[in-house]
């Protein structure tokens, strides 16, 4: 089982605590993410640590993962070296509350009713903002983290723009990541467009480890706790 340890790396500014001041901050500075092209063919990544970075990719938690954390997790990784380790976000993980109720002595607007999912267990107590524009032409996504209350009020309206909100993230310090895929914790895989579309997740994470063959397929459809059969 991995071990959860606070972040080192890329040190967020923290962007909107839920328990510190109310004017918000951009958790990172930096150029929007270009994300891989989309591959037809689906295959387990192996990685090489000396040099790939696999930021834009997807991390499966593997079906054998037992962190309650991460269990069945589908995580966006936004940024990753193997000098500061790596960010993202799980896509997956719905907190079952709306932003206005994290945030309610802010003016919203119509972000007030807008889903918060759960990013992941570092910073639970700040609210992270994120665009999602996926790419048609070249099958990519566009991910920008830079976004603000203000800001995020007009790129909600934008046409093809997915606003999420995230309660944490995930985060790895040096060598954590590399760590935990030799161990084959995780499975790389390539995003795609429906990452995002609400309909399909609730059965996202089994569809997407069960590409990558028949013993993933396997796995997939079995019980935790094997007693119980």
């Amino acid at each position: 089982m991995a071990v959860r340890k606070k972040f080192s790396g890329f040190h967020p500014k923290a962007p909107f605590s839920l328990q510190g001041p109310s004017t918000p901050e951009l958790l990172f500075k930096s150029k929007p993410c270009v994300c891989p092209r989309n591959s037809q063919a689906v295959h387990v990544r192996e990685f090489d640590p000396s040099s790939q970075s696999l930021a834009g990719s997807v991390l499966l938690a593997h079906p054998g993962m037992r962190d309650p954390n991460f269990n069945s997790s589908i995580v966006f990784l936004s940024m990753h070296n193997a000098e500061d380790g790596a960010f993202g976000v799980a896509l997956n993980q719905p907190s079952g509350r709306r932003l206005n109720e994290m945030m309610p002595d802010r003016d919203l607007g119509q972000l007030s009713m807008v889903p918060v999912y759960i990013g992941g267990p570092v910073g639970a107590d700040q609210i992270l903002l994120a665009a999602f524009r996926w790419n048609e032409d070249v099958g990519m996504w566009n991910w920008r983290h830079d976004i603000t209350i203000e800001s995020a009020e007009s790129i909600i309206e934008e046409e093809g723009t997915v606003l999420r909100v995230f309660a944490g993230y995930s985060g790895w310090s040096k060598g954590q990541l590399e760590r935990e895929l030799s161990q084959k914790t995780w499975i790389v895989h390539d995003p795609d467009q429906s990452l995002l579309d609400p309909d399909l997740q609730p059965g996202l994470w089994k569809q997407l480890v069960s590409s990558h063959g028949p013993v993933m397929r396997f796995l997939t459809d079995t019980p935790e706790n094997l007693g119980l059969n």
